[in-house]
């Protein structure tokens, strides 16, 4: 699989996902590796070496490929010992795959999956997650400082663990996505999809302290003229700058940065969310999860109760003058 090119009808399905599906370019590039590694498989078990190259199989290739073929991917999956979670993640890359040939293009002319029997369940892996007294501690070891690096670092910490923001949507959030008068902001989340979230008054506080120097900051290059978090190098925070941020409050929390990542502030917006009472359905929106190729039927919520959710949020508790709290 080192050849970049692909076959054309796995490129017109990637095409469908992106442009149709609007699913994400990291989803996109998992299911494409998984697609071309059961083709580089069946070229060898099935076709014999058939093809020097993978790009060269054709559509009639695929429509001669049968269930038997498929249990053997699966069986080399598990004999290559890929762990439950990867195994159930390429299988529905396959089914994907298929469903697409069959239903949407009509490429095929039956389903290769229909009697195929598959893991249908991922290993119960429970999330990393700050305790409420160890959340406390993060959010306060950059709250008493005049540095403006500092200031900044408190508003990244804040905003990431009381709205729940994936590490790619802080280090991407612009000026003008906020809306500090109405305790809000936007952002743009997995597969290009946008959704509002809520700022309780802490986290408000936190940015509007920030404001104050990043609104008297010239930022030359226009690239990053509107980019909300901003380096000593007036560009934007990367996500790796970002990681060292969090990382570093963990250190100074007297937590083990080891055991810890930035998404571990996510888990534990929604885990203090939970605990609190809120409903799963409203923490769903709250974190823009949208699962792939489900079939469960979502209520859809009012904004307001999304909103009222994050600022009843349990760390909107603690006033940022209090040393103990936030």
């Amino acid at each position: 699989m080192e050849d970049n090119k692909i076959p054309s009808f796995l490129e017109d399905l990637s095409n469908y996902l992106c442009g149709i599906r609007n699913l994400s370019i990291n989803y996109i590039d998992d299911l494409k590796f998984t697609i071309l590694q059961f083709l580089e498989f069946v070229n060898i078990h099935t076709f014999k070496e058939k093809y020097e190259k993978i790009e060269e199989m054709t559509l009639n290739d695929i429509r001669s490929i049968s269930n038997r073929d498929i249990y053997g991917y699966i069986y080399f999956l598990s004999e290559r010992q890929y762990k439950t979670n990867t195994r159930v993640k390429k299988i529905e890359h396959l089914k994907t795959f298929f469903n697409y040939l069959y239903t949407i293009s009509h490429k095929l002319f039956r389903e290769p999956f229909k009697l195929i029997k598959t893991e249908r369940k991922f290993e119960q892996k429970l999330p990393n997650y700050l305790s409420l007294s160890e959340a406390r501690k993060v959010q306060s070891v950059y709250e008493h400082s005049y540095k403006v690096s500092d200031i900044r670092n408190n508003a990244i910490i804040r905003i990431i663990l009381n709205s729940g923001l994936r590490l790619s949507e802080a280090a991407g959030l612009n000026i003008k996505n906020l809306n500090l008068s109405e305790n809000k902001f936007v952002v743009i989340g997995k597969g290009n999809k946008e959704r509002t979230c809520y700022l309780n008054e802490p986290t408000k506080k936190a940015l509007e302290e920030y404001l104050k120097f990043r609104n008297k900051i010239v930022v030359e290059n226009k690239k990053y003229k509107d980019a909300l978090f901003i380096s000593n190098q007036n560009k934007r925070l990367s996500k790796r700058q970002i990681r060292t941020i969090v990382k570093e409050a963990y250190k100074k929390a007297e937590l083990d940065e080891t055991k810890y990542a930035t998404h571990t502030l996510r888990h534990t917006c929604a885990t203090l969310l939970y605990r609190n009472g809120t409903d799963i359905k409203t923490i769903k929106e709250v974190l823009g999860h949208v699962q792939i190729d489900t079939t469960e039927i979502y209520t859809h919520l009012y904004n307001k109760q999304v909103m009222d959710a994050m600022l009843e949020h349990p760390m909107a508790n603690f006033m940022m003058a209090d040393a103990v709290g936030y």
